[in-house]
Order: structure tokens, then sequence, then C-alpha cells
């Protein structure tokens, strides 16, 4: 049986996840090219995973490389650029959050992936996540009744590059930090966000407050659904304890923790001590089997010709969302989620 070929762009943090389980993880999966213009990058990814083809830019690597899928995990500010040209090369696109930046790229992405008849994923690696698909399956279960509250939060150890600490690239700390929560809230809950009111400070990185007058460090975002369900969303990045992603669901009949803070479930107590136990330290660690998974799921669908999820809409719907929120941080009132089917 033959192999999907990939060609991972971008090689750093999440491309080094992606690359190992394409290499390591998937039997039927191969990796023949990469794109990354950093020398630098690129050999750090070949010594910590294969040597491959490495190519300048996407549209060299359609020319000089054989493969069926590309896996974007380069900044959000070309990925509808990288999506248009590769849906027009006739290549499948799992694309990592945040989706884009505007809307209106969106709806270009969603054309240019229609016309080209190609697969789409988002990188919402939540969903394949065991703690949270056994949560998502006791609610429509109806194991804790109607869903009347969901709290979600996302914290992270350390900042990331500085074109995401630029709102002005990125769409600030709630896309590049929280998108994973705004498509839970919506995925946990089963239906949309209506209406958003958001709050944020500036805690722990004043000086890029002075660089970029728009960034925070802390945003709380308050969301009322369709259904009438009320949500809440707390993101913080860097906080100094570890990565920390947890979510809790109250229903008319019970309440659903999702995560823990522990890396392990192993506790030592001693009286000198107290009680210890080690906390997870990074997204890669915590997250490692579901980054996995969906890759895994994707080259199934690209193999079966099955539509992969969660979709492209469900990536626009997020951005809706963060969109919403960023402008009610900056107005200081509710404001109301649309987006453009």
């Amino acid at each position: 049986m033959e192999t999907t070929k990939f060609c991972l762009v971008g090689a750093g943090r999440t491309g080094l996840v992606h690359g190992r389980n394409i290499v390591h993880g998937i039997a039927a999966a191969e990796l023949t090219a990469i794109v990354e213009p950093d020398a630098q990058t690129a050999q750090r990814f070949f010594e910590e995973v294969i040597e491959c083809r490495c190519f300048p830019t996407l549209g060299d690597a359609i020319s000089g490389a054989e493969f069926d899928a590309v896996v974007i995990c380069a900044p959000t500010f070309v990925h509808k650029e990288l999506t248009v040209t590769a849906a027009r090369a006739g290549k499948h696109i799992f694309c990592e959050k945040p989706i884009a930046l505007t809307l209106d790229e969106c709806v270009e992405m969603a054309g240019a992936v229609e016309q080209g008849g190609v697969l789409f994923q988002m990188g919402f690696m939540r969903r394949y996540d065991s703690s949270f698909r056994e949560a998502k399956s006791q609610i429509d279960g109806g194991k804790i009744g109607e869903v009347m509250y969901v709290r979600t939060f996302t914290r992270g150890p350390g900042l990331p590059p500085d074109w995401a600490c630029n709102p002005e690239t990125s769409n600030g700390m709630l896309a590049e930090v929280n998108s994973h929560d705004f498509d839970c809230v919506r995925w946990l809950t089963g239906s949309e966000i209506v209406e958003v009111f958001a709050q944020a400070g500036t805690f722990k990185c004043p000086e890029l407050k002075q660089r970029y007058p728009l960034f925070y460090d802390n945003a709380v975002v308050t969301l009322r659904m369709h259904s009438g369900a009320i949500a809440t969303i707390h993101g913080a990045c860097p906080v100094s304890y570890g990565y920390d992603a947890r979510a809790e669901v109250l229903g008319t009949e019970g309440l659903l923790e999702i995560g823990s803070l522990r890396s392990l479930d192993v506790e030592r107590c001693r009286r000198d001590e107290g009680i210890v136990s080690p906390q997870s330290l990074s997204w890669r660690a915590l997250f490692r089997e579901a980054y996995l998974e969906e890759l895994r799921s994707f080259v199934d669908c690209i193999r079966s010709g099955k539509q992969p999820a969660p979709t492209l809409e469900d990536g626009q719907k997020a951005l809706a969302a963060v969109i919403a929120a960023n402008q009610s941080i900056r107005e200081g009132r509710p404001v109301k989620v649309t987006y453009q089917p």
C-alpha cells in the first residue's frame, strides 16, 4: 500500500512535533520535503527528525518535490497564501491554528479548497485528546444533563515568537494561545457562540505593551451560546508554573472536570516537603498523543476520501469569536459574533 507523502511548511516548534509524528508515528505517511527559509531552523529539524529536501517557498517545493499534502506550521499571517497555493496545486491541507488573520482570508481559503477539490483539516488537537473526547462522549450521552456552563483556559509557560506577540500580525494571545478554547467551547456545548465580552491586562510583559500598544498577556472572555449556555475562557502567557490546559463543564445533572496540572499521576508526601506532584511543563508533552491522533485521522481521510474534522469552518468560527473578543477589549462592551459563511 502506498504511503501518503507530506511537505511540512515551517520547521519550528510545532513543525518538529508534526515532523516527528509523520516520520516515526504513522506507518502510512512519509515526509518528502520541508519548506523552511531559515537555515538554522532547518538544520535543527534535520538533526532531530530526518534529513529531507528543503525549499525556501511552497511554490518551489511544489515544483521540485513529490507530495500529496502539506502541514502548515508557519506564522498565521501567511496561512491564507499557503492554503491557496497548496489547494491550486491539488495538495490536501492540514493547517495549524489559528486559521488566518481575517474572516475575508477564510472565505478565500474556502473557495480555493473547494475549487481545488482537496481536503482541509484544522489543527484543533484537543478534539483528539482522550480526556476531552471522553468528556464530549459523556456530554452527548446525557451523563450530566443539559450543559449550563463551560469554563476553559490555556496558560502557557513562555512567550511565543515575536510576530505572535504583535496583535497586528497574530490577533493577539486570544488567537495564538486560546484558539483551542474557543473551539472547545463550541464543540463541548454543541452550540454556536453568539456574543462575547472580554477584558484584558498586561501584568508580566510591560515592555511588549510599549512595543505593541494592543498587546495583552492575560484575558478573560465571557461567552453566550446559542443554546443559552454561558462560558468563560481565560488566557495567560507567560505563566511561571508550567503549561496548563483544563476545562470544566457544569450540567443540570452533574459536573465534568477535564485535564490535570500533573504530568504524571504520582504524588510524593514528606514532612519537610508537603505533597509534591510533577507538573506539566510543555504543550508538546501534555498533548503528545492528541497531536499524533489528529494526523493519523487526516491520513485516513486522504486515503478513504472522508471529510476531515475539525473543518475549515470550525477554524473560521473560532477566529470570528477571537476577532469579536479583541473588539470587545478595545471598546469595553459586549460584541455579537458574526462570520461570513
